[in-house]
């Protein structure tokens, strides 16, 4: 991919192709893509057909990007709506309202009509949501309501017409294999064995239902590119040709081979755009679980049926038994019975109070009503944020297909080459110059590039698919192609291994100091922090006087520093360290047995001094997820090394780490500690994946062969790992490691068959051991097995080894 200077100013999309048909198409386009002015990075999906773009809004425009695809014979696939424009018969209006339509993100063409009060809005699909660009249009002060409110998908009538050329094809091809027969065996009519009536019925197969690859293959070979239709083309070309010059010479004729290699190819193409649909089924399941209406409160308090699309922050939503949350938000009247089994993967019931957050696409199960209010709508809502992941996921390339890409880019030029070869030397070594043909047709229509595109970003699809269904989400092909590499998990402590939600259990007063006195003084400096603990302390503190402390700052992985409000000194928080280095006179009965008891059993102590005074100390216990020892013990089981690392104290991480079985305990961590500890890990070889809750574990999440983040309510969003877990339990990092095994050990089945098929096929084809009907057949289902193997990991168990 040719390089491009840094893009100072970045936006993407992503269009919808249409017209490839393997990996060669796919890489043409890239390469068309990255080479314009102001991209700095493009990426073809095969299996997706879809191409994401990096680009610099400033330099070039979507509409560039659809001229450029358009120009070397590919297609863009839109979506045409009619819209109804108050005012259109006055000419400005009209101008105006094209100009405006035309700016507007998504539409690529407007046709506006003034005799009718119409216009014809032409929409990039996947780039522009028309219910949005209505909204748009009447925000910039026109009167516009949509007349065609579905679009027909261009996916689906490209399928529709791929099966009609193959109905018809198929029609016509059948005569000719009655001829064959009658020639063979002589079985069937006279009269079907007329070379003018087999002439006919190839030259319509040929031109007809088969123009598509000779246009599409003139078309790459004219822009420098050589296809799989390239291939077809020359190949039936060739044995048609012959054939109708033997029509007129009297010699053999080999219609039945044109027309059947014709027939095959797109019987192979129809099922794989069938099994092609089938591996994006996670999304659209997910998608069709979001209501398209729902309930909302209305100025005189009644409740009306409003599209989900026009719901606004702070509105107040009733949602009946049986109802799907149309959009994330809070339960403000009544109870809730929750089935988050679309976000968790478990079909667990949650059972909600008012102030609890409710998600789209969730189901309420309870017998009774409630209100809940708008916080996240749209493309903001949980929902539409993991579909967003997995279609990233899904759009982008793991590494190993960039091998699958280098074998693609040279070879159709050397299955020609093959092909020519083969022509010669078996005319010349034989002196038979029409078997020569035949074996070197063989040649060209048995090579399948498809099966190698397909092998790897179908099984991507899939695998990430599965992820998503047990809430688990990979950022991209890579960290799915990375997850299988894995040989050792490292591990957080609080809000990881533990449930995150932390309580004061006691508190240790010292010299006098009271309860009150040492939580206040606390929770004054962790006022504005968000770490477990001082949500903690904050929580033990709640019903006493609290002044928020000055000057806060936080000593990275220590605790959090700063000046009392009335006016007694420097407040500290933290670990005995912390609070030695700050001055705080340190009494040598201390800790005591009690406080050593409570860190025994897993405690985490914070010490609290003002000054050179220390007032006491908080014990804060953490709950250990129900989960969490069944699962190191699997991970032991499978193989991986499991250590901790934690910045909690080592007697606490400890006690935690007897309870679950590891033994690998690394403590009184910082941040930067732990990224240290994982890269001196990383230098002995091994690939090591940190599972942390993303909030003190960036580093070490970033440092990691794969960061794994464990999710907390709807801040998916802020993470930036490679694998983020929805569902907050350890099993779900088990599942994240077996999924991604899995899906790599698809794609090396289908790199595998799609290598050794052409290895095998083509040999076979030259010396004459397959037919070319034989050959067209062998190549259509190429494709078909692989994506329909990469569909079988839909059956997979994530509970299971």
């Amino acid at each position: 991919m040719a390089q491009q200077d840094p893009v100072t100013s970045q936006d993407k999309i992503t269009l919808d192709i249409g017209g490839m048909t393997c990996a060669s198409c796919s890489l043409r386009i890239e390469k068309e893509l990255s080479h314009l002015p102001g991209v700095g990075q493009a990426e073809v999906n095969l299996a997706l057909e879809k191409a994401n773009i990096v680009f610099d809004p400033r330099l070039i425009t979507p509409q560039q990007f659809v001229e450029a695809v358009t120009g070397i014979g590919y297609q863009v696939r839109q979506e045409t709506y009619r819209v109804a424009v108050d005012g259109l018969d006055e000419a400005p209006v009209k101008a105006r309202f094209e100009e405006e339509a035309a700016k507007t993100e998504g539409v690529y063409k407007v046709i506006a009509n003034a005799a009718t009060g119409t216009a014809t809005l032409t929409v990039l699909q996947g780039l522009g949501d028309i219910h949005r660009i209505v909204e748009s249009l009447g925000q910039k002060g026109f009167a516009v309501s949509l007349l065609t409110d579905q679009a027909q998908d261009p996916k689906e009538l490209e399928r529709r017409s791929a099966l009609r050329r193959l109905v018809f094809s198929a029609v016509l091809t059948v005569p000719l294999w009655m001829a064959m027969v009658k020639m063979f065996f002589h079985v069937g009519p006279v009269w079907i064995t007329n070379p003018w009536l087999e002439f006919t019925l190839a030259t319509v197969v040929q031109w007809g239902p088969g123009w598509s690859f000779t246009r599409r293959a003139y078309q790459n070979i004219r822009h420098g590119n050589a296809n799989m239709d390239v291939l077809v083309a020359l190949g039936t070309l060739s044995a048609w040709s012959f054939s109708t010059y033997n029509v007129f010479a009297h010699g053999p004729l080999f219609f039945d081979s044109s027309a059947t290699v014709i027939t095959l190819i797109l019987v192979g193409k129809y099922l794989e755009a069938v099994a092609k649909g089938r591996t994006s089924l996670a999304i659209q399941e997910m998608l069709a679980l979001r209501p398209t209406t729902s309930h909302v409160r209305q100025a005189d308090g009644s409740y009306a049926a409003t599209d989900v699309e026009n719901i606004q922050v702070g509105e107040q939503i009733q949602i009946r038994p049986g109802d799907r949350i149309p959009v994330d938000g809070i339960i403000v009247e009544g109870r809730g019975l929750i089935d988050e089994s679309l976000l968790t993967g478990e079909p667990d019931r949650q059972s909600l109070e008012p102030g609890s957050k409710v998600s789209a696409g969730t189901v309420h199960e309870g017998d009774r009503a409630f209100i809940m209010e708008a916080r996240e709508v749209g493309q903001d809502t949980m929902l539409a944020q993991i579909v967003r992941t997995v279609e990233e996921a899904q759009a982008g390339k793991a590494p190993i297909q960039r091998f699958a890409d280098r074998v693609s880019n040279v070879f159709v030029p050397t299955v020609v080459g093959f092909a020519v070869l083969t022509f010669v030397m078996t005319g010349g070594i034989t002196g038979h110059w029409t078997p020569a043909l035949l074996h070197a047709v063989a040649v060209l229509v048995v090579a399948c590039p498809c099966a190698l595109g397909l092998a790897t970003p179908t099984a991507v699809m899939v695998g990430s698919g599965i992820g998503a269904r047990h809430g688990i989400l990979y950022r991209n092909g890579e960290a799915l192609e990375r997850v299988s590499q894995v040989t050792r998990l490292a591990m957080d402590k609080t809000g990881t291994l533990t449930e995150g939600r932390p309580r004061v259990v006691k508190v240790f007063p010292r010299d006098g100091s009271s309860e009150e006195s040492v939580l206040t003084y606390a929770a004054s400096v962790e006022a504005e922090a968000n770490h477990p603990l001082s949500r903690a302390i904050m929580l033990g503190a709640k019903g006493y006087a609290v002044a928020a402390a000055e000057g806060v700052y936080s000593e990275e992985g220590r605790g959090v520093v700063g000046e009392a409000a009335d006016g007694s000194g420097t407040i500290t928080v933290g670990t005995e360290a912390l609070l030695r280095d700050y001055g705080v006179a340190w009494p040598e009965s201390w800790p005591d047995s009690a406080i050593g008891d409570m860190m025994g059993r897993g405690a985490t102590v914070v010490y609290v001094g003002v000054q050179d005074r220390l007032l006491g100390a908080i014990a804060i216990a953490d709950q250990l997820r129900d989960d969490a020892a069944q699962s190191v013990k699997r991970l032991q089981q499978a193989g991986y090394r499991v250590s901790m690392l934690t910045g909690d104290r080592l007697a606490s991480a400890e006690a935690i780490a007897r309870q679950v079985g590891i033994q690998d305990v690394h403590a009184e961590l910082s941040p930067v500690d732990k990224a240290r500890i994982i890269s001196r890990w990383q230098k002995d070889g091994e690939k090591v994946a940190m599972v942390g809750d993303g909030v003190n574990d960036a580093p070490a999440l970033a440092e990691a062969f794969v960061g794994i983040a464990v999710a907390s309510g709807s801040d998916i969003a802020m993470h930036t790992a490679d694998v983020t877990l929805v569902r907050p339990e350890i099993r779900a990092s088990w599942q994240a490691l077996l999924v991604g095994q899995r899906t790599m050990a698809k794609i090396r089945q289908n790199l595998f068959w799609a290598l050794g098929y052409n290895i095998v096929g083509i040999p076979l084809a030259a010396f004459g051991v397959i037919s070319p009907a034989l050959a067209g057949g062998a190549m259509a289902f190429s494709s078909v097995l692989v994506v329909t193997n990469s569909l079988a990991l839909r059956r997979m168990s994530v509970d299971d080894r």
